[in-house]
């Protein structure tokens, strides 16, 4: 878990003096209202001597209006303090807050691959939810509460010592202490309880979220029900858990309320008894009875801190969790920066050794998981402005090289390069910068068909995305549209079909205009006649940028200047399309199979 200290490092806001600022006038006023606090009862039993004097003592008009004076400056005092601390304290909560959602959110994006397939979105959500409302409720307390209750209970029991008798404050803080005993053990029960209610809650979250992102299936094999019950058996698991909190909470404000009653009667009777024995006057008896609520009032309050601090402790700890997580891919501290023009391709085709980026594997070996390699001893090239193909079957690790190309991943041994620097050497922001990928799952934002297209490059023009969109082969399926470009695409695009989602993407690299190319089945998703006009595109895209295709049908890549033949992880067969069908080997055997599927 990450270290409080170092969060803090990364939350404080810079520069830090309009904040401090804004948390030192609060402070302030916190002061000027605990004093107001303490010194209305005061006021108020000093009222009841003069309003109820001995017998034979007149009422003394002169006192009663000074007093009454003084009672309408405090109340006015302690009337605005609160809503002009919470004017003060509120933006800064706010910022707050924002800041920590912000942490949350870059740090996931720092992650690697490996953390987001690994993911519960559900959850995650709601660890980033929690750890910025724990923020909020670390602060509302600390300003809110700790100081203003600490300060209440100094000076009050300053007073007590001072007009009663030290037996007083006696029993008052060994009802403190007891009633801090009880809080403490239910606080630390409480905290195991709602940890496991949390964990629960993000089962269910994370159930919810996952069956609604997968309705479709849903429907598909009819399994609504199964659905259900999945649910409203994680919701039963939750509802005990948030019962057996709820008896902890019972109980332990049972205990308090018990041990309240008692310390207070003994109090008033102890206070009777010396106004029996003239000791003290009804003024005083008064003053220790409005008193007794305050300090309990405190008391409870400053319980209600420590729990809600324990609390948003437990909800703070998976966030903290989460930004303590390393990345595996890091830029490195010293890194080899590329030329920017490097990511801006020429738009007219130039000579070959002058366009695109080179590529180079060398002794690459790579495996998900360790000890189970999905590739073995990997080594080629790919010249600037070279197309290279990679097929094979199913399995063989063909998208596996896609991904460490664009460092999702490192080897376990080996190297990757390019332009001449080892992936490790390259700060990511240019690599990404460099590279334009067109996935086979092409996933889109909840979003309008143009927004995803201008996704590409941040600040692309209409003209410039209506141009990428005609060039993907989907521009005029968007203009015939009712809202055109405007029209949203749903979550994760499912309103459009998977040849469509496709084409976006596609649209979204042309936009990008990359040096470096990965189609990684771009055209999985695509019919016969759409395929052969975006291969059209392609290729024009191609021979402006080196191009790495990760293909299963061979149609597409028989225009390639090389083609790799996966198996297995290994290489088996390299060469152009001609020469691997003469060479009769798994090549051939491949497009043997997929042309009699095919025909």
């Amino acid at each position: 878990m990450l270290p409080l200290r170092t969060f803090w490092q990364r939350l404080r806001p810079v520069p830090f003096w309009p904040v401090g600022l804004r948390l030192g006038c609060a402070i302030g006023l916190l002061f000027m209202e605990s004093g107001t606090s303490v010194a209305t009862p005061w006021l108020f039993s000093r009222l009841v001597a003069v309003l109820a004097p001995a017998a034979g003592t007149p009422v003394l008009v002169g006192a009663l209006t000074a007093l009454m004076a003084q009672y309408a400056v405090i109340r006015l005092i302690s009337g605005i303090t609160g809503p002009v601390r919470e004017i003060l304290v509120s933006p800064v909560k706010a910022q707050f807050k924002k800041r920590v959602a912000l942490l949350g959110l870059a740090q996931i994006h720092r992650l690697g691959a490996r953390f987001h397939l690994g993911r519960q979105t559900g959850a995650l959500t709601r660890v980033l939810d929690r750890g910025a409302e724990a923020v909020g409720t670390i602060l509302d307390l600390a300003l809110s509460s700790v100081l203003p209750n600490l300060l209440t209970l100094v000076l009050t029991f300053g007073i007590i010592l001072k007009v009663f008798s030290g037996f007083y404050l006696l029993v008052l803080l060994l009802t403190v202490a007891l009633y801090g005993g009880v809080s403490y053990f239910f606080t630390r029960w409480r905290m195991d309880a709602r940890r496991e209610r949390n964990r629960l809650s993000g089962e269910v979250h994370h159930h919810l979220v996952d069956s609604l992102l997968n309705a479709e299936t849903v429907r598909a094999f009819d399994n609504a029900s199964h659905e259900l019950q999945g649910h409203e058996k994680r919701r039963q698991a939750l509802l005990k858990a948030e019962i057996r909190l709820q008896y902890l909470v019972s109980g332990s404000q049972l205990c308090r309320n018990v041990l309240i009653a008692l310390s207070t009667t003994a109090l008033l009777g102890l206070a009777a008894w010396d106004i029996l024995a003239g000791r003290i006057g009804v003024a005083q008896f008064v003053l220790i009875g409005t008193y007794l609520r305050s300090i309990y009032a405190s008391v409870g309050m400053l319980n209600y801190v420590g729990a809600g601090w324990r609390n948003a402790r437990v909800d703070i700890e998976n966030y903290l969790e989460l930004l303590a997580l390393q990345p595996e891919i890091l830029s490195p501290a010293e890194p080899a920066h590329l030329p920017v023009s490097l990511a801006q391709p020429p738009k007219e085709a130039t000579n070959p050794e002058t366009r695109g980026v080179g590529v180079v594997f060398s002794h690459v070996t790579f495996g998900y998981e360790a000890g189970r390699p999905i590739l073995h001893d990997i080594s080629f090239t790919i010249a600037p402005g070279e197309t290279l193909a990679v097929v094979g079957r199913t399995g063989s690790g063909k998208s596996t090289l896609a991904r460490l190309l664009t460092r999702a991943y490192d080897p376990q041994e080996g190297r990757v390069s390019v332009a001449g620097y080892d992936l490790p050497h390259i700060a990511l922001e240019d690599l990404r910068r460099l590279i334009g990928v067109v996935p086979q799952d092409c996933a889109l934002f909840n979003a309008s068909i143009g927004d995803n297209i201008a996704y590409g490059r941040i600040g692309a023009t209409p003209e410039e995305v209506r141009e990428a969109a005609y060039r993907a082969q989907i521009g005029a399926f968007i203009d015939s549209l009712p809202q055109g470009f405007e029209t949203m695409v749903g979550e994760r695009g499912l309103k459009l079909s998977g040849g469509e989602r496709q084409r976006v993407a596609i649209a979204r690299v042309i936009l990008r205009n990359p040096s470096l190319l990965v189609l990684d089945e771009a055209s999985s998703a695509l019919d016969t006649r759409t395929e052969a006009a975006i291969q059209k595109e392609l290729a024009a895209l191609s021979r402006q940028r080196t191009t790495l295709v990760v293909a299963h049908r061979l149609s597409t890549v028989q225009d390639a200047h090389r083609i790799l033949v996966l198996d297995q992880g290994r290489i088996v067969e390299e060469g152009d399309h001609a020469s691997l069908l003469a060479r009769g080997g798994v090549y051939a055997e491949m497009w043997a199979a997929q042309q009699a599927g095919e025909g």
